[in-house]
């Protein structure tokens, strides 16, 4: 626990610092990554830059793997929600490491497959599959998770059109009273309001009643091959006696299904929402107390639990992490262009935008920022880190930072996950150049934009044009 406030970044990234962390500062004070010092890679491969540390997305998926590995009795299957970051090289890497993958629609399974993957570790996801995503899903191979009862005969027919067995998951809608006095610091949601009717309302999965009768369809289908059940509601608590109830709900329903149907699952595909120490999505600064193994500690103890009372085997474990394996591995670096001070205020402007980091509009995220080229400087005053767009673009507001000028480097944390798939061009922005940086080498792995690329895909009629 730190209780005094640092006096330099230096300071301040030793606190925030975790495990699988590849930051560190060099003899000139500037902010390295991965071994590669954040004013080099700007000089290099231009301003503002995302960067992504191999080392880091590495160890993390290895750490899910062990974390749940040790903990389960059953094969776990590590599958990357590649919504989280769709950069092929990524992708690569995860199937490298053995890792399989989540896909939500076309795009995401032409992007997975693009960048290597096992067809028996991938699963696709959507509420809404059309029947050429389907046929794209037969294709390659995958496992379907069913988020719609008419999902089943288009499957069936195109089983019956390709000659093939389909494998598929059908996705749960998971809910128990007690999250009626249950909040969530990622949704906003406060105790005195609950998750519960949030989790009722939500468009995903299908109710013990509803799951039941599917259950019993599918099982005179001879097209299909039911594998098991999909779960996800993701990162809501970094609590561990709601996780818990959570988890063990799941357990019970997989358990009265069978008692309903006489059916049992191979798969409990579990998705997403593992915690990190620093989550942007906690809408604070503060680390999380729950880590990994707390998290996967508390999750299998909670299944295995439920499950184990029906006496049958334990299915096989599949997950859909993103962010957990993606976020810490990413950091965006910008220049500051101009410091304006009026009032009493100092806004420290950068040439990047809240454009490549949303999730500070959209939910409230909260990123760490450091002056990445002057990590031993004194903190002397507050100022306000903002963007280039017409919007106030905040990336922190009213923060202790050094004397920083036109020039300098800054350094936003934790902007792996979610930054470059929902990065838009609000205001013609092009959108940055993205490298992957592995003990002290850099090599691009995705593009700059042009203004010319911006607007590409634009037509005029001819009708419109200018005459002269």
């Amino acid at each position: 626990m730190h209780d005094k406030t640092p006096n330099n970044a230096a300071e301040e990234l030793t606190r925030l610092r975790v495990d699988s962390d590849t930051l560190d500062i060099d003899a000139g004070g500037s902010l390295t990554i991965d071994g590669v010092a954040a004013d080099t890679l700007l000089r290099e491969f231009g301003s503002p830059l995302y960067v992504i540390s191999e080392t880091t997305l590495r160890r993390n998926i290895r750490d899910v793997f062990r974390a749940f590995g040790s903990r389960w009795p059953q094969p776990v299957n590590v599958m990357y929600a590649i919504k989280a970051n769709n950069n092929l090289a990524v992708r690569a890497i995860v199937h490298a490491e053995g890792g399989g993958g989540d896909c939500f629609g076309a795009g995401e399974l032409h992007a997975t497959f693009l960048a290597g993957a096992d067809p028996a570790l991938i699963a696709m996801n959507g509420s809404l599959k059309s029947e050429q995503e389907i046929g794209a899903a037969f294709d390659r191979g995958v496992t379907i998770n069913i988020d719609a009862e008419d999902e089943i005969d288009k499957i069936a027919a195109a089983a019956r059109t390709r000659g093939v067995r389909a494998r598929v998951n059908l996705r749960l809608k998971v809910t128990n009273d007690a999250f009626r006095t249950v909040g969530s610091d990622y949704f906003g949601v406060s105790e005195a309001e609950g998750l519960h009717d949030r989790m009722v309302a939500s468009k995903w999965g299908f109710s013990l009643d509803a799951a039941a009768a599917l259950v019993r369809r599918m099982a005179g289908m001879p097209e299909l091959h039911h594998a098991g059940f999909s779960w996800h509601v993701g990162r809501f608590s970094n609590h561990p006696e709601p996780i818990g109830i959570l988890y063990r709900t799941l357990g019970e329903m997989v358990v009265a299904l069978h008692a309903r149907t006489g059916y049992w699952p191979e798969i409990l595909d579990i998705g997403g929402g593992i915690p990190r120490r620093r989550e942007p999505e906690s809408r604070s600064g503060a680390l999380n107390p729950l880590d990994l193994d707390g998290f996967a500690g508390i999750v299998c103890s909670a299944l295995l639990r439920a499950l184990e009372t029906a006496g049958r085997p334990i299915p096989a474990l599949w997950m859909e992490p993103g962010r957990y394996i993606i976020g810490n591995a990413g950091v965006l670096l910008a220049t500051v262009g101009t410091v304006k001070r009026d009032l009493g205020h100092v806004w420290v402007n950068l040439d990047a935008s809240t454009n490549q980091l949303m999730r500070i509009e959209t939910s409230g995220s909260h990123y760490h920022v450091l002056p990445a080229t002057g990590m031993r400087r004194p903190y002397e005053e507050e100022a306000s880190v903002v963007g280039v767009t017409c919007i106030p673009s905040v990336f922190a507001a009213s923060r202790q930072l050094p004397i920083l000028a036109p020039g300098d480097a800054v350094a936003m944390l934790d902007t792996g996950m979610y930054s470059e798939t929902a990065s838009t061009q609000f205001n013609g922005l092009p959108r940055p150049a993205t490298v992957l940086v592995n003990q002290g080498t850099a090599e691009l792995i995705k593009l700059r934009e042009t203004v010319e690329d911006v607007f590409r895909l634009h037509r005029i009629p001819d009708r419109l044009r200018s005459a002269g």
